[in-house]
């Protein structure tokens, strides 16, 4: 095999088309980039501990950075968070426990991110706000943050004990044999295993996040090397959903 042939399979590889295709969305982008965010945040952590300030600072510049320009990602997320919340409160049925906890964190997250705009304007100089307002407007975006996921894990934890009571009254009308299950009901399980599924990995993802604005908030104390370790794993995570989106598969 040449080389011309082996540089060929590198960049037509599977996986770096898959790459890109991740990297081709906005939401890829960010979570790419929150993943360096947090590792950044970790490794500076890391780094200072031990005394090795120059290097630490550096990581700690790349991690501010990366904050910085994942705001202007997210400009215009705040009207997608309030469809959402519509979408969400025009349902019919269902649970109505379940229902207004899913508006209500859609429209925290988008009062957590129409003043984390607030704050990256302030910060690119578009806005001139004084110190005080711009604390104060940096608080109220970790509120609503902490607010949205709280109201995620209330909305999952449900949604998931109903799932697990749903399937388990369908395997118990059906007691027989997994092949003489009607098709009706074998495919209805399998749909609720994936959703049982899809909330239980959002479930994960909402316990590590929560940490961040609750540290951030001061609520809790968190060092910033474990907040790091919590905001890598859930980007990761996040990542992986994108990737399988991307291949056309389910996680």
């Amino acid at each position: 095999m040449t080389v011309s042939d082996r540089v060929s399979n590198l960049v037509f590889h599977p996986k770096v088309s898959n790459s890109l295709r991740v990297l081709a969305t906005t939401t890829g982008r960010d979570k790419t980039y929150r993943a360096i965010q947090y590792f950044a945040r970790f490794y500076a952590y890391v780094l200072i501990r031990n005394g090795f300030n120059t290097h630490g600072h550096r990581w700690a510049a790349l991690k501010s950075a990366m904050a910085m320009g994942r705001k202007l990602f997210r400009l215009f997320k705040p009207l997608e968070h309030l469809q959402l919340a519509m979408n969400s409160a025009h349902v019919s049925g269902g649970h109505k426990f379940e229902k207004w906890t899913a508006v209500a964190r859609q429209l925290s997250y988008a009062g957590y991110l129409t003043f984390d705009s607030i704050v990256w304007a302030n910060g690119v100089r578009f806005l001139t706000l004084d110190p005080v307002h711009t604390v104060r407007a940096g608080l109220i975006a970790q509120r609503f943050w902490l607010a949205g996921v709280i109201l995620s894990i209330a909305n999952g934890i449900v949604r998931i004990n109903r799932h697990a009571s749903s399937m388990k009254e369908l395997r118990k009308a059906n007691t027989s044999e997994k092949s003489d299950v009607p098709e009706d009901i074998a495919y209805e399980l399998q749909a609720l295993s994936r959703d049982h599924s899809a909330i239980r990995y959002q479930l994960v993802m909402d316990v590590f996040d929560i940490w961040l604005p609750a540290s951030n908030l001061g609520y809790v104390h968190v060092n910033e090397g474990l907040c790091g370790v919590f905001g890598f794993i859930t980007s990761v995570m996040a990542l992986r959903l994108q990737w399988a989106a991307a291949a056309g598969k389910k996680v």
